[in-house]
């Protein structure tokens, strides 16, 4: 073979390899953009609560183009949400084998499985997804949160504590009150296991976090008088009416209780007289010092003292129902009919007495932990 007809023949297989590239290089352009195209329309269906249809794109994206990892991750976190957390899971895990993966895809894919293993009640996976996610990135804000809410929904109070304790970044108060909330639970855990002495040890160790606390009064109160111990759980309720007078219906329902237990019910004419004299808008202790007076048969001392409590919170249902008695018991019927009438109207309304000032969660019951939101110690009186 001369050289000439050679040369010819490298020259024509370089062509021929060289046609090969460009049509496969268009081929991959055209490929890549149709599967860009499914996958935004997969998205406008996710946006418009489409998710079957949504699906049916996003699974046609991946069939284009194997390496479309989110598409992988949205078809997964859409199973999730139909209840299929463990296809979720499988979809999402797969991913993790693919050794191309950027640390920011690695962080998406273990974003979705924590929620997978959430949704699935596999906490320990999930709690692993995250330190994955922390391996990529240390101080991933994400997957410590996260992390504090699994730790949340198994009940794993301690840890839940430790983490919040390391948090460095919260406020001083919003800190304290978690943590004082943490102890609680774990003082309630105690009781389950009939271990008082423990339980009023997280107890005290809450009320020491925060005042704010009321929940640890409560329950260190009751905790006293389960194990008949009622001049100490006085001592608490006394403790919670004097550091924090914001809710003392709470307090003063035991205290009548525990006061009746030591044969001292009397005195608690004086613990409402005492609130009152540094603490006169606490409506409870006007109620409850009206209702003494009415006893004692003093019926006018008892109007003046819900007149006053009236002028601290107007609707109060429970006062101006003791004033229509009290005013029948004086005769004055067309003042008591008055207030009646002006109750009647009032009572249609929602009376749910207490707020979540985060998510506006509403109940007629005090709550620490609000269930909707899982915010904690944010329940105010609805005004």
């Amino acid at each position: 073979m001369d050289q000439t007809l050679f040369l010819l023949i490298i020259i024509g297989i370089l062509a021929i390899v060289l046609i090969i590239i460009l049509w496969l290089f268009r081929k991959g352009k055209t490929v890549t953009g149709e599967a860009r195209t499914e996958y935004i329309a997969g998205l406008n269906f996710l946006l418009a609560d489409e998710k079957d249809k949504a699906l049916e794109k996003l699974r046609s994206t991946v069939r284009m183009d194997t390496e479309f990892i989110d598409a992988y991750i949205k078809i997964g976190d859409i199973l999730r949400s139909q209840g299929a957390a463990d296809g979720a899971i499988k979809i999402h895990r797969d991913l993790l084998v693919r050794p191309n993966l950027s640390d920011n895809q690695r962080i998406a894919v273990n974003k979705a499985l924590a929620k997978d293993y959430q949704a699935a009640k596999k906490f320990p996976q999930a709690l692993q997804a995250c330190d994955h996610i922390l391996d990529v990135e240390r101080g991933n804000a994400w997957a410590k949160d996260f992390q504090l809410a699994i730790f949340e929904e198994m009940g794993d109070w301690q840890s839940a504590y430790n983490v919040v304790r390391k948090n460095s970044k919260l406020p001083k108060d919003e800190k304290n009150i978690r943590l004082a909330c943490y102890k609680v639970e774990q003082g309630r855990q105690s009781v389950a296991l009939n271990q008082e002495h423990d339980a009023r040890v997280h107890y005290r160790e809450a009320i020491k976090l925060s005042p704010d606390c009321v929940q640890g009064f409560l329950e260190l109160a009751d905790s006293y008088m389960r194990d008949k111990r009622p001049s100490d759980a006085l001592d608490a309720l006394k403790n919670l009416i004097q550091k924090n007078p914001n809710f003392p219906e709470l307090a003063f329902a035991r205290l009548k209780h525990v006061l009746f237990d030591l044969g001292q019910f009397g005195e608690i004419e004086e613990v409402y007289r005492d609130l009152l004299k540094s603490n006169p808008q606490v409506v409870e202790a006007q109620l409850g010092l009206a209702e003494i007076y009415e006893k004692k048969g003093e019926i006018r001392h008892a109007v003046d003292v819900c007149n006053k409590a009236l002028s601290y919170d107007p609707d109060r249902v429970d006062v101006k129902l003791m004033l229509v008695r009290l005013q029948s018991k004086l005769g004055r019927d067309e003042r008591a009919a008055d207030i009646a009438s002006e109750l009647a109207g009032q009572l249609l309304k929602d009376r749910n007495r207490y707020i979540c000032n985060v998510c506006n969660y509403t109940n007629q019951d005090y709550f620490w932990h609000c269930p909707q939101c899982n915010s904690w110690n944010t329940a105010k009186r609805r005004v």
